[in-house]
């Protein structure tokens, strides 16, 4: 695995498929991880691969308790509460880009090749959520979504959460066409802060070349860079949540394409990523037994 700078708050938790990336400040709430090419998970809400059982065991679940949903890049929200029975492993029993529960005899997961991944807990109740945010999710607000969520559900006070936003694709190689501008403009939520989002150069060079055809070569205009790590940590500090408690691993997917899928790099051959957390048992739980071990596999730290 090539060397890979890690984030203030980030380090690599060494699981029995391989290296998963853990945020330190949220790991003291949320038994959680950010998968990379290992385990290969398949796409589907319901697969049962082998890579989806590794996930499951590194969450000390069966495979029946790892909760996936039919994601449809929106802001749709799934509660899963204790009152709730989990529903069968081998239905799609719904659709969304959210979860979130009280239950801690499940893990929630999100899928992602260059979409954001963004895991949540809250101090004071230990209660969780996972968000999946891809450019349309972003531009209609899918983090800021989860902290409602978590507040009308579950009484959480957004100052409380923790949160943890994993490796996707980065301003450095994420070029978009102007359209993708247009559709931010029009959720009408954004308007004083899209300025910091969108740029015309990307903010950093690419480590491996800039993936995916220019938009200007098929007559569209100037084409831009996306920043959906500064756009969702806004978003989550627009909601409430504290910046020092919005942690952004800033590992980008495409800069480091050996260790993380890529859908800008490898198309529909690539594979699926995940995020995935688990709310600890009582309001102080402790990590269970697991044999894991914590590395600083393959990287070095970055401030």
């Amino acid at each position: 695995m090539p060397e890979v700078p890690l984030a203030d708050g980030f380090e690599w938790a060494l699981h029995p498929f391989g290296p998963a990336l853990r945020c330190g400040p949220l790991h003291g709430l949320a038994r959680h991880c950010f998968t990379t090419r290992a385990p290969a998970l398949g796409r589907g809400p319901s697969d049962a691969s082998a890579g989806w059982l590794a996930v499951a065991g590194a969450m000390g679940l069966a495979p029946d308790r790892l909760l996936r949903l039919r994601q449809v890049h929106g802001t749709a929200v799934v509660a899963l509460h204790r009152v709730d029975g989990v529903p069968a492993a081998d239905l799609d029993w719904s659709t969304g880009d959210i979860l979130v529960s009280d239950r801690d005899d499940v893990a929630l997961c999100v899928r992602v090749a260059d979409c954001v991944p963004i895991l949540l807990a809250d101090r004071a109740s230990g209660v969780v959520a996972a968000v999946h945010a891809g450019w349309r999710g972003t531009a209609a607000g899918a983090a800021a979504a989860a902290v409602e969520s978590l507040a009308s559900a579950y009484g959480v006070r957004p100052r409380n959460l923790v949160a943890a936003i994993g490796p996707s694709i980065g301003p450095c190689c994420y070029r978009v066409g102007a359209e993708v501008r247009d559709e931010f403009e029009a959720a009408g939520r954004w308007h004083g802060e899209l300025d910091r989002w969108f740029s015309a150069e990307p903010s950093s060079p690419a480590l491996c070349g800039i993936p995916g055809r220019d938009p200007a070569d098929s007559g569209l205009r100037a084409p831009l860079f996306l920043d959906t790590w500064a756009a969702n940590a806004d978003q989550l500090r627009l909601a409430g949540v504290p910046p020092a408690h919005v942690h952004a691993s800033r590992l980008c997917t495409s800069c480091y394409r050996e260790v993380f899928h890529s859908h800008r790099v490898d198309g529909d051959r690539a594979g699926r990523m995940a995020g995935v957390i688990r709310k600890r048992p009582g309001p102080e739980g402790r990590e269970p037994a697991s044999g894991i071990g914590t590395s600083r596999f393959g990287g070095r730290r970055r401030g």
